[in-house]
């Protein structure tokens, strides 16, 4: 009787920390707060193929004002979303690995959560 009380403390105890652990988790992933609108907006993307494409002077609006946005904006591209962030797969029908800069210094952050400021250069590389 003993032994099962306390596997049922044990278990108890550990169901607690794990849902703790899950609500803290999802506590810190908080859509970004964007500018409801951005502009003078420069993208690049390299296919490391030879192939450049470059688009200058755009605007950013209705709050879809990310990095992410503003490649979305101009490019055919494939993504998966896994709830806690976005990975982009293909762009306009190049796939490999895809790495994003802000005024050539890289966020730390993903994409669909850095919000731009008016003025900024995003560039997207493909590095595999």
């Amino acid at each position: 009787m003993k032994k099962s009380v306390k596997f049922f403390l044990l278990a108890i105890i550990g169901f607690s920390f794990f849902t703790i652990l899950l609500m803290f988790n999802f506590s810190l992933y908080e859509r970004p707060q964007t500018l409801s609108i951005v502009e003078n907006i420069s993208l690049i993307v390299d296919y490391n193929n030879g192939t450049i494409k470059e688009q200058y002077n755009f605007t950013l609006e209705g709050g879809k004002t990310t990095a992410f946005d503003a490649l979305n904006k101009w490019c055919d591209i494939e993504y998966e979303d896994f709830g806690w962030g976005i990975i982009v797969r293909i762009i306009d029908g190049v796939g490999g690995s895809w790495i994003y800069l802000v005024n050539n210094y890289s966020p730390g952050v993903g994409a669909a959560v850095y919000s731009l400021n008016d003025g900024d250069l995003v560039k997207w590389e493909r590095v595999a």
